[in-house]
């Protein structure tokens, strides 16, 4: 799962929103984070990683990455974890009972609440990444080519990425399905789960 579904399948905490970002952001142990992070915050940054343990090994995730165009296959998972927020963007009202809009705004106040404890990586360019609209770009096929534009600048080995806009273009109907049928599997898994405070 990529930025938006971690966020969405957060509890409805700023704290456990900030943790569910966190797990893209932040390496190492649980047990070697409790000085850094509130317990709230590292709760969800464990059911994060929990999250995308289910998600990498799903056989609906591992079907779909062969979608993926062998140059960049290797980064399949990265792919389509960005193709899902794509899905969750364009039917968030199928979703969520909370306006799509109000949901953007609340993760951002709740970074900004919690920007002390963000690595440097994201502390730093917070404002911008808001100025920017970052969390709300994955809605359109341009926003989601952009997306993919900065996922291949981070490092030369990533430049096959950059095309990768065109695996959804040729496979939008299987993506689409496969997301909806994944999808709500995953929220019920996540929901068994139970509070994020008994994971730990």
């Amino acid at each position: 799962m990529n930025y938006l579904a971690h966020l969405h399948l957060a509890e409805n905490s700023a704290a456990s929103r900030v943790g569910n970002l966190l797990g893209d952001f932040v390496p190492g142990r649980p047990e070697s984070l409790r000085d850094r992070f509130p317990a709230a915050v590292l709760d969800g940054i464990v059911r994060h990683r929990a999250i995308d343990r289910f998600t990498d090994v799903h056989p609906i995730t591992l079907r779909l990455k062969e979608c993926i165009a062998p140059p960049r296959r290797r980064f399949a998972g990265v792919i389509t974890d960005i193709l899902f927020d794509h899905f969750l963007t364009r039917q968030w009202d199928d979703f969520s009972d909370q306006p799509f809009a109000g949901f953007i705004d609340a993760c951002n106040a709740a970074l900004r609440e919690h920007r002390a404890i963000l690595p440097a990586e994201l502390a730093d360019t917070l404002e911008q990444r808001i100025t920017d609209r970052w969390l709300e770009h994955y809605g359109s096929d341009e926003g989601l080519d952009d997306v993919f534009h900065r996922v291949a600048r981070r490092r030369p080995a990533f430049a096959p990425v950059a095309d990768a806009v065109q695996d959804l273009q040729q496979h939008r109907d299987r993506f689409e399905a496969g997301f909806h049928e994944f999808y709500p599997e995953l929220r019920d898994w996540v929901r068994a789960l139970g509070p994020e405070s008994a994971a730990i």
